[in-house]
């Protein structure tokens, strides 16, 4: 999204640069399409990068030696 905002923003300023370029819209919609698809791109590349984190582990669940709590598997008392 930022990409096509400072697309948009910035078109204006084609027509200094290129003022044939600035009049056509064929020239505005490919390098719309051109921002679109590098965002897209861009955003699957960061996504396959950084996986989201994983569920946090509660305390109860773990140990001090590391290998978990066995304290669900212990009877208490007679039953």
């Amino acid at each position: 999204m930022a990409g096509l905002l400072e697309h948009l923003a910035t078109w204006p300023l084609t027509l200094v640069a290129a003022p044939d370029m600035s009049r056509s819209p064929r020239a505005f919609a490919q390098a719309t399409w051109r921002h679109l698809l590098f965002g897209v791109v861009l955003g699957e590349v960061e996504r396959r990068l950084n996986p989201p984190p994983l569920e946090p582990v509660s305390d109860e669940a773990v140990a001090s030696n590391g290998h978990g709590s066995a304290a669900h598997l212990v009877a208490s008392g007679p039953s």
